[in-house]
């Protein structure tokens, strides 16, 4: 997220110059949006609830929704960006016209709309469960901040304190889970286990 441009104000000066490289990076991105999915879904590792099938449903969610609205305006436009290049000026401008479109696109829009309140819920039902089984309140509150920069942009320098201060968070979650556990494979217990009976 640190290398990604917003070109969006003169396509033709900003975009079409870096096709490659925003076609690049938007693939890869496609790739590190899954694996993101899957980091929200392992926040609630070993845990048992409602809150946890909400979380990890909404994980599923985001990851599929924001995949394809990203690569709608990324993969697509850098496509056509580089098609555009070279070409002369009326049909290079007919490019970058349907590029226009679909940055504007309400269905792209949408698509990235169910991604980000995905992601937000999927974060939310995370600390509802982690709160309960007792986990560090700090990054709870910590997993606050992306929540709140997710619905901005994934440019920098939102996608960098996006995915930043996720990994900050999650990053204290797990090291406070290894130190409850000392050095045993134990998650937080969101149910205590019921003591066996003891014969007669």
């Amino acid at each position: 997220m640190l290398f990604h441009p917003s070109p969006y104000e003169d396509l033709a000066g900003e975009l079409v110059p870096i096709a490659g490289w925003w076609t690049a990076i938007h693939t890869i991105q496609f790739v590190l949006f899954a694996f993101m999915g899957a980091a929200v879904w392992m926040l609630t590792d070993g845990l048992r609830g409602v809150s946890v099938v909400v979380s990890r449903v909404a994980a599923v969610v985001f990851a599929i929704f924001y995949d394809i609205g990203d690569a709608v305006a990324g993969i697509s436009t850098g496509i056509l960006a580089r098609a555009a290049a070279g070409l002369p000026g009326g049909e290079q401008a007919a490019l970058v016209g349907a590029i226009e479109v679909l940055f504007q696109s309400s269905t792209k829009n949408l698509v990235f709309t169910i991604g980000i309140f995905a992601f937000i819920m999927a974060l939310i039902m995370a600390v509802v469960a982690l709160f309960w089984a007792g986990a560090p309140r700090v990054p709870l509150f910590l997993l606050a901040l992306p929540v709140y920069f997710i619905g901005f942009d994934h440019a920098f320098p939102f996608g960098s304190l996006t995915f930043g201060t996720f990994f900050v968070a999650a990053l204290w979650l797990e090291l406070g889970r290894r130190e409850r556990s000392s050095g045993e494979d134990v998650s937080y217990p969101e149910v205590a286990p019921v003591p066996e009976a003891k014969p007669r």
